[in-house]
């Protein structure tokens, strides 16, 4: 049994008692496998995706669509599990001092990179010192806890911490995704030519990608976990259209849909449809919130009244029950409700009220000019993405309301990076951003100033703010969970009042496809990473095609 976290044993036999219970359960849900069905072999898996992936280094990135496309080229050291905790991959076994400072994970011998060259110990701290700390969006801020790393041996890697540190397990987990360090050494790791025709250790092999179109992936007869994978090819179908995307899924043109390319407004219809599954399993590395990003560079956006102003001027219970058609709830915040232990509860409201709103921009002296406008701006979202772009739409209305006169951009989500995240090109940006499994992870990168990064899913906004920084430092290295909220509490009610950002809705997450294939959404709490590994035709053969 490989190691986990340290844990009493009373609390093991709680988690494995209700583990096996949800288990039982879904041995029941169509579409999940069961203990009495053996995997076949064959066919193909068509995922639908809304837009062309912006890499396919997933190293550098944590944009759902670049890993939803090539995830199955690569592997990590380990994957979470639906409670979070690890499980197996490139590492078979691994050791966490008692002290919590020392990390040693003892390497599978039997991995190979899809170029022939064997997988080591050295890939893993060259991806890990050289790409996750310096070009990853979260990597750059989680890293930083690590204060060396060791490589006794090829198939030994030690992880020397500066101080401990409980989230680590779970980036490792979830987003860290390991290099060909002959590959990628010596190179511009942003610009190396292999971002666009990948070589991993993963169970399927990177053949082709045509933009606008599709990639193809070809099952990897040398993958190092013995029988797998099942699927002779995964091929990524694009389609920005989302009415296209339901219509060809509908059809039997595409097999899967991950939850941001299955349109909320979509999701009831499927649910309890024949030939299909619907799920909100394999997410739990969420929750995410979608939330609107004022760009702080640019006037008037740095002016506090005219972002609570915006903010009054926004009805959110509007936004919920029209772009995510009620499946979340309205978000006050940074930190989801759903993290219970972290999320306070009583921040300060902006309540709509559209009468403030306009006395707020009064006082910042944006008084209605010509035609009843006070001041014009536009608004960026991706444009594949139901919830973001029908949420735009919602909030360039009310804004209309008040005397701001907003251009509506929708951009393909490439060009919406680019522009929102490297170029800092915008004014006001909706989209959705992951707040777990940690906030430590997955919060803290958005507003820290050290993650004022031109990097997709950083701190966009330009938001700086010393004591935000101390305490999401403070609540990292806390020694107890009750610490850490503590200082989580106090993050989360400064962040409200000066309000980088506007926080709308804790959206629901939920994922679909064809019930003739098995393995889908079963185990992994990010269940898009493990999909090549795991999914299976049931129309397939008993063995694998030679």
């Amino acid at each position: 049994m490989s190691p986990r976290f340290r844990n009493h044993n009373s609390w093991r036999r709680s988690v494995t008692f209700f583990m096996a219970i949800g288990l039982l359960l879904l041995f029941f849900v169509p579409g999940i496998s069961s203990p009495q069905e053996k995997p076949k072999y064959g066919g193909t898996l068509i995922v639908g995706a809304s837009s062309d992936p912006s890499t396919l280094n997933l190293a550098i990135t944590y944009n759902i669509i670049d890993t939803l496309a090539v995830s199955s080229v690569f592997n990590l050291l380990t994957k979470s599990d639906y409670d979070l905790n690890p499980r197996p991959d490139l590492a078979e076994s691994w050791k966490i001092s008692e002290d919590g400072l020392s990390y040693t994970f003892n390497l599978v011998r039997n991995a190979t990179w899809h170029d022939g060259r064997p997988f080591t110990s050295a890939d893993v701290k060259f991806t890990f010192s050289e790409v996750l700390n310096k070009h990853h969006p979260r990597g750059s801020v989680v890293l930083k806890v690590i204060d060396s790393i060791e490589t006794p041996d090829p198939h030994s890697v030690i992880f020397k911490l500066k101080h401990p540190y409980d989230p680590l397990m779970k980036f490792i987990g979830n987003e860290a995704f390991i290099l060909p360090k002959h590959l990628y050494e010596n190179t511009d790791i942003l610009k190396n030519p292999y971002n666009l025709k990948p070589v991993g250790t993963g169970p399927f092999l990177f053949k082709e990608w045509k933009k606008g179109s599709h990639l193809t992936l070809d099952r990897n007869p040398s993958y190092f976990k013995m029988g797998k994978p099942y699927l002779d090819r995964i091929i990524i179908k694009i389609v920005p259209d989302a009415s296209s995307r339901m219509i060809a899924f509908e059809a039997g043109e595409i097999d899967y849909l991950y939850y941001v390319n299955l349109p909320a407004s979509e999701v009831f219809r499927f649910k309890n449809r024949p030939g299909f599954v619907v799920t909100s399993k394999g997410h739990e590395v969420g929750p995410s919130i979608m939330l609107m990003a004022f760009n702080l560079r640019r006037a008037p956006f740095n002016n506090l009244k005219v972002r609570q102003a915006i903010a009054h001027a926004i009805d959110k219970e509007y936004i919920e029950a029209k772009a995510d058609y009620g499946l979340g709830k309205v978000a006050i915040g940074p930190i989801a409700s759903a993290t219970r232990w972290a999320f306070n509860p009583n921040v300060p409201r902006y309540d709509f009220n559209p009468q403030k709103a306009e006395q707020l921009l009064d006082e910042a002296g944006y008084r209605r000019g010509l035609g009843g406008v006070r001041f014009k701006t536009s608004i960026i979202a991706d444009r594949g993405d139901f919830l973001y772009a029908k949420t735009a739409e919602i909030i360039r209305d009310y804004l209309a309301k008040v005397g701001i006169a907003v251009e509506l951009k929708l951009l393909d989500r490439s060009s919406m990076i680019d522009a929102s995240y490297i170029r800092w090109d915008f004014d006001l940006q909706v989209h959705g951003l992951g707040t777990g499994p940690d906030p430590a992870i997955a919060v803290a990168r958005t507003y820290v100033s050290s993650n004022i990064k031109p990097i997709p899913f950083a701190n966009n906004s330009g938001y700086s703010n010393k004591e935000v920084d101390e305490l999401f430092a403070l609540a990292e290295r806390a020694p107890t969970v009750k610490k850490r909220a503590e200082y989580y509490h106090k993050v989360q009610e400064i962040l409200v009042k000066d309000l980088p950002y506007l926080w709308l809705s804790e959206y629901g997450l939920n994922s679909a496809f064809r019930d003739e294939f098995r393995g889908l959404h079963s185990w992994c709490a990010r269940s898009f990473m493990s999909y090549g590994e795991d999914a299976w035709w049931t129309k397939g053969k008993e063995s694998p095609g030679k």
